[in-house]
């Protein structure tokens, strides 16, 4: 891997010049681009070859000093895998500046293109994902991954959003305290778009929220994402989190990431998302709710 320094980038408000310059810098990494596959605000993502090996080129196109601490734990990741490789599939980095990141394409589909599923997934597809994520619980680089969350953070910030009440804050208080300082690697950003299957492997990529967390996390977020729409996938995940004795620490993800999961649909544009989600949210939000009083005795 090469590290140099990108030149300054142009304005993103600008969708070609953004393009034009990831063309630019990813030839100056050896990368000829093929198309751009995904484009937000925060980072253009293109696929490519590098010496005639399929790669795949992400260009941080964002100030944002948030984005730009995220590209660089998920850099430090990379560097991880190298000196001690997970036993799950993952990318390999191969050219990296302070803005453009160039990895190995890995093979594979999307479990799903869309931020939720919305349909089911098969039993075979359910048990590959989940015996992916629990096998990444294993890896305990040295020294530990970053926590990402502070519980008790994000604890008061739901409840200042409203989304928890006086008495279901101090449940989950008591909670983190009760579970101490239990944490596992999980990839943390569990999404079906960031799982991709190739007949009986799965492979994780987008590693930047990777880190220690509660058990359960990854877990707690596909539930979150694709409960609804695949009942397979729910019942497995229930029967995991049950078989794991995690049920106190999946609960505790679940409830803070459906909080979050409300906030973000609610701040999208009128019509961004299908009308049904939010109420299916929403309700999802109301058992956990309910299930606060009894988790905390």
């Amino acid at each position: 891997m090469v590290s140099r320094v990108s030149p300054r980038l142009p304005s993103k408000s600008n969708p070609d010049d953004a393009f034009a310059a990831l063309v630019a810098l990813a030839g100056r990494a050896g990368v000829g681009i093929t198309r751009v596959v995904h484009r937000t605000d925060k980072a253009i993502v293109a696929t490519g070859t590098r010496a005639g090996r399929p790669v795949v080129a992400k260009l941080l196109i964002s100030d944002d000093p948030y984005w730009v601490s995220r590209r660089a734990h998920e850099l430090d990741v990379y560097a991880r895998f190298a000196s001690d490789p997970p036993p799950v599939r993952v990318p390999e980095l191969l050219w990296a500046d302070d803005r453009l990141t160039v990895l190995t394409n890995v093979p594979g589909r999307r479990l799903h293109d869309e931020r939720h599923l919305t349909r089911d997934i098969s039993h075979a597809k359910v048990q590959l994902v989940l015996d992916t994520l629990e096998a990444l619980t294993q890896w305990a680089p040295d020294p530990a991954l970053p926590e990402p969350i502070d519980y008790h953070g994000r604890i008061h910030g739901e409840f200042a959003a409203q989304l928890l009440d006086d008495a279901e804050r101090a449940t989950l208080h008591t909670l983190v305290d009760r579970i101490g300082p239990d944490r596992v690697t999980a990839h943390g950003d569990a999404l079906p778009a960031n799982l991709l299957i190739d007949e009986d492997r799965c492979a994780l990529v987008d590693w930047e929220h990777s880190g220690r967390y509660l058990p359960g996390h990854d877990l707690a977020l596909l539930y979150t994402v694709g409960a609804a729409a695949s009942p397979t996938l729910a019942t497995a995940i229930t029967d995991r989190v049950a078989a794991g004795g995690i049920t106190t620490e999946y609960t505790m993800n679940l409830v803070l990431l459906v909080c979050r999961e409300i906030r973000i649909h609610d701040s999208l544009p009128l019509g961004a998302a299908p009308a049904h989600r939010m109420s299916t949210l929403r309700d999802l939000h109301i058992r956990l709710r309910q299930q606060l009083r009894p988790a905390s005795r």
